[in-house]
């Protein structure tokens, strides 16, 4: 079965369908969550919320989008209520380390996305993640950000030139 196909299916009810959307889409999601939480408890806690709004708001799913902008947009929404919330500073919006002992299922800290993250204001490595590591168009970062396309294409232009600008993640580009 193709994923509009499980979609269909899962909005009608299937349970199973939903299962496999959730198998498909959880590596990703937890990929980019882990980046932007102080640990992976939280990235967990996020991923869980995620997907159970994603089941409880299924039929009001848009076939327009892509499902992972879908996704990535409730994402992001769960992410912004935890920091409302509870007050929870992440450790990307903060610009700072997280307080918290090391997290032993944390990035390895060579990993080119949290010198990236370092570098970068949360909207701009957002952008890039998107761009990058998950495909998307600038249709799609837009829709997820809540941003128009122009302001994607600009934050996706000026984080490029930084890091460009950005000797030591030039120094372990070239490392590869």
């Amino acid at each position: 079965m193709n994923e509009q196909q499980l979609i269909t299916r899962a909005k009608q009810g299937a349970a199973d369908c939903f299962t496999q959307l959730v198998v498909s889409y959880q590596t990703r999601l937890y990929s980019y969550l882990l980046a932007r939480c102080q640990n992976s408890f939280d990235a967990d806690d996020v991923l869980q919320e995620t997907f159970i709004n994603a089941y409880k708001y299924l039929k009001s799913y848009d076939a327009q989008w892509q499902f992972s902008t879908w996704l990535f947009t409730i994402a992001r929404r769960v992410l912004s209520k935890l920091k409302t919330t509870y007050h929870y500073t992440l450790d990307v919006l903060s610009g700072r380390e997280p307080a918290l002992e090391e997290d032993p299922f944390s990035v390895d800290k060579n990993n080119i996305w949290k010198l990236i993250k370092k570098d970068l204001k949360p909207n701009s490595y957002d952008v890039l993640w998107f761009f990058y590591m998950e495909q998307l168009s600038i249709k799609e970062i837009s829709h997820i950000m809540n941003q128009s396309q122009s302001w994607v294409k600009t934050n996706l232009h000026r984080s490029k030139m930084k890091l460009n600008n950005n000797s030591a993640l030039e120094h372990m580009l070239e490392a590869k």
